[in-house]
């Protein structure tokens, strides 16, 4: 662009300025930003300026605090002089004094002097300002606060890293104008010094040191030094260490990018005043954050612990302890590994490496972590690359970059067993620290225990799972009726609670009772395992199972290939191990329960054989329970009878109505898809349909002729009477009672007692209902004969949506024409 128009009235100041010795720059200002150009030779013409020759006021001075100064001095016209340190191309890293006269709102020109002696000393002492305002921040803020001063005290530096010593190695806590990440980056004692170049003496004395392009170019490169960690290509360096009181406490790294011969005397005495100053902060930042890192450390544990005692799998606790170490520490890989039970390897539980997977097996002496197991300690390894006990896993990138640190600490059991190992490594060129170590051994204690107590938890959750497993059987036994039943959700528990692969339910013949028979077979097993059974009969005394039985005692074979009593056929079908628990029920032999493998043998454990004893003793229980429940169905069902057939002796002609009556209903309610305790209630119901008339006096029940109007009222409550005098008795069904009640309820609704009508009838006297008033019309009475079967059926057909449900009548007559073919 072309000088603007507003400023060309100022033309002769600028020239006036230029021509001088002293550099000129004209600036310009756009909202809150500040961009500034330097006259050259041709731009002292004030010819042309271009907006690409223009730099940001962050770039022209890096210190926030003078632009804004710079920006009020515009503002409010008037001429400032202030010192600067400008890291830009034209006054590299330099502290110089700048003139700044407004010209307008908008423009202002300015020129740069070099500062004298006395002023860069000045310039030192302003620079501590900004360590004083950081002292009381994090290690990182004040560390490049530090950093930041050093380099805008020292004339002719523009970047630059400051090193801790830390135990015997220099780690990098700031540094500026590096592309590579150096923070967090170690280098040991010997390297630093050797890259310091003076030697030791002149090293703990604290005198600076400049070296020269030569000698750079000479050292770079090598392995180790903060110069290659660097990445840049700097043209000169001043090294000034940092010593409190004889003691070394770590060094500044000040770099000039682009000129060999930026850094002087002058750089060296700046330097010297600024370490003096300097150095008591440091110490003291030093001591505190050691207190801090100790404090940090106890945390950090008390964290890990708090972990370990929360967890509840040990998958979720390897796992939380692999993210704390991350976490905590410069890790870039971890892995734990447990023993095996043979002791003779170590298998990978958990890792962050995808070269060292969860799964991976570390056979007996390779590597760091067994020899921390066979020495019982933590095993700390400085480099990674030039030990050779540590085993590379996947690509090993050779130690390029600088320096990986293994620390590998035994995981120990609360009785001094150990258990398994943790191993991590560091990030590239990252040692780790003595508090790190502190660290991981810590973790590694807590994590020992850890497993010892989640593996006991684990045993006993397995535990307290098959007894929970075992009290929902037994919950869900008492509901089942059936032993086949109750036999096949028994094995299907035991075998998700015990290593056996297959499981038998054995019975004694009820005809033959010197005869075995399997009735369940669960689990995996040969395909010609069932049929073996039908091709060799299994006596009572014969074999492991005949045995077990006839001798009410439990019988157990690791091998059954070496059994002396094994039959050929399951020998030869690869039977392994066997696990027999005889049932026994009222002091009866009943049957076994028997556990087998095929694939290989296993040892029945003391909590296999408890497990199937338990089961075994249950069953037994059940079994017996079943046959009394049994017992006692057919007393009621035979008590409940024997009332029905009492009506009759009463009502002559109504004798054998009952039986044909309440066979009929049970055959249709059954074609109907009632089942078990709902045919119980109609068969009951059906029985006692009439027990009402009990309460009729024999002269109207047994009267020939027809009945009274007052007669028939009376007559017709025998279904209300019988249905409350049921209600009592608690094991009947309200199913059974509703037959009593409204088995003379009409579809249409003109029956009684309560005229109720379609669907409002309960099914079951619905049901009734059609067996009732076939039996009466096919069979003889008193006061007529029997009709004709095919008779009947008509009747029916037309009595289907009037007196009886149609629906139920289409099913009876499906159900007697199916029966008639037959």
């Amino acid at each position: 662009m072309e000088l603007p128009d507003e400023i060309v009235q100022f033309k002769s100041i600028i020239q006036s300025l230029a021509a001088g010795d002293d550099p000129v720059f004209l600036g310009e200002i756009e909202g809150d930003k500040v961009y500034v150009v330097w006259l050259d030779d041709s731009l002292k013409q004030l010819l042309e300026i271009e907006n690409d020759d223009r730099i940001p006021a962050s770039e022209f001075c890096s210190e926030p605090i003078r632009v804004e100064l710079l920006q009020k001095a515009v503002k409010e016209n008037r001429s400032v002089k202030v010192n600067f340190v400008l890291p830009n191309r034209r006054h590299r890293s330099k502290p110089v004094e700048l003139h700044i006269i407004p010209l307008t709102k908008r423009y202002f020109v300015g020129t740069v002097h070099d500062l004298n002696q006395d002023q860069q000393l000045a310039q030192v002492f302003r620079s501590l300002d900004r360590v004083k305002s950081a002292f009381d921040d994090n290690a990182d803020i004040f560390y490049k606060a530090v950093l930041t001063a050093a380099i805008d005290a020292v004339p002719g530096t523009e970047a630059g890293s400051l090193w801790i010593l830390e135990k015997d190695q220099f780690v990098c806590h700031a540094q500026s104008g590096f592309k590579n990440q150096l923070v967090g980056q170690a280098v040991s004692y010997e390297n630093e010094l050797a890259w310091y170049g003076l030697g030791e003496t002149s090293f703990v004395m604290g005198i600076p040191r400049i070296i020269t392009p030569e000698e750079i170019k000479q050292r770079y490169g090598k392995e180790g030094l903060p110069a290659t960690a660097a990445g840049e290509p700097m043209l000169s360096n001043l090294l000034i260490p940092i010593v409190y009181r004889g003691q070394v406490l770590g060094t500044f790294n000040l770099d000039n990018l682009h000129e060999p011969n930026a850094l002087t005397q002058d750089s060296i005495i700046a330097g010297q005043v600024f370490v003096r100053e300097i150095v008591t902060y440091i110490e003291s930042r030093r001591r505190e954050y050691e207190l801090q890192n100790r404090l940090k450390l106890l945390d950090r544990i008390a964290e890990v612990s708090r972990i370990a005692r929360g967890a509840t799998s040990q998958g979720q606790l390897f796992m939380k302890i692999l993210a704390s170490l991350r976490e905590h520490t410069p890790t870039d890989e971890a892995a734990i590994a447990l023993l095996s039970e043979s002791g003779d390897s170590l298998h990978v539980v958990a890792s962050t490496s995808p070269d060292l997977t969860a799964g991976s097996a570390v056979p007996r002496g390779r590597g760091a972590s067994w020899r921390a197991i066979e020495e019982k300690r933590v095993i700390f390894i400085p480099n990674a690359f030039q030990d050779p006990r540590v085993v590379h896993y996947g690509n090993p990138p050779g130690g390029e970059g600088g320096e990986v640190s293994v620390i590998s600490a035994p995981l120990t059991s609360t009785g001094g067993k150990i258990v398994g190992v943790l191993t991590i490594n560091s990030l590239m060129g990252r040692r780790y620290r003595d508090e790190e170590i502190a660290f991981v051994e810590a973790v590694a204690e807590s994590l020992g225990m850890s497993i010892e107590r989640l593996q006991a938890l684990g045993e006993a959750n397995r535990r307290a799972e098959a007894y929970r497993k075992l009290l929902g059987l037994s919950s869900e036994i008492e509901s089942i009726d059936s032993p086949r039943e109750i036999a096949q959700r028994a094995l299907q528990t035991i075998l998700e609670l015990t290593p056996f692969e297959a499981a038998v339910f054995y019975t004694v013949d009820s005809v033959d009772e010197n005869k075995i028979k399997p009735e369940v077979i669960a689990g995996d097993y040969p395909s010609q395992f069932p049929r073996v059974y039908f091709e060799n009969s299994i006596k009572l005394g014969d074999g492991l199972v005949g045995l077990a039985i006839a001798n009410r005692r439990s019988r157990a074979v690791y091998d059954y290939g070496e059994y002396s009593e094994a039959i050929s056929a399951f020998r030869e079908m690869g039977t392994k191990s066997v696990l027999v628990e005889p049932l026994w029920v009222k002091d009866t032999p009943y049957g076994a329960l028997a556990l087998l493998t095929f694939t290989a043998p296993t040892i029945p454990s003391s909590e296999a054989r408890n497990l199937l004893q338990l089961t075994a003793r249950r069953i037994e229980r059940a079994i017996e329970r079943i046959g009394h429940l049994t017992s006692l169905r057919q007393a009621r069902d035979s008590m409940l009878r024997a009332f029905g057939v009492a009506l009759e002796r009463r009502d002559y002609e109504t004798q054998g109505h009952t039986e044909r009556v309440t066979k009929l209903s049970v055959e249709l309610a059954a074609s109907l898809g009632f089942r078990g305790s709902e045919l119980e209630a109609i068969r009951w119901g059906a029985y006692l349909h009439d027990i009402g008339k009990l309460s009729i006096p024999d002269r109207i029940l047994l009267k020939p002729g027809p009945l009274t109007d007052e007669e028939w009222e009376l007559m017709k409550r025998h279904t209300e009477i019988g249905y409350d005098m049921l209600e009592p008795i608690p094991f009947l069904p309200e199913a059974s009672r509703n037959i009593v009640r409204y088995h003379h309820e009409r579809w249409d609704g003109n029956g009684y007692p309560e005229g109720l009508a379609g669907t409002e009838i309960p099914i079951e006297a619905r049901i009734f209902a059609v067996a009732d008033v076939f039996d009466a019309l096919a069979h003889d009475r008193p006061y007529k004969k029997g009709w004709p079967v095919e008779a009947v059926y008509a009747e029916i057909k037309k009595l289907a949506g009037k007196h009886l449900d149609p629906t139920i009548v289409d099913r009876f007559l499906q159900l007697r024409a199916k029966r008639a073919a037959f």
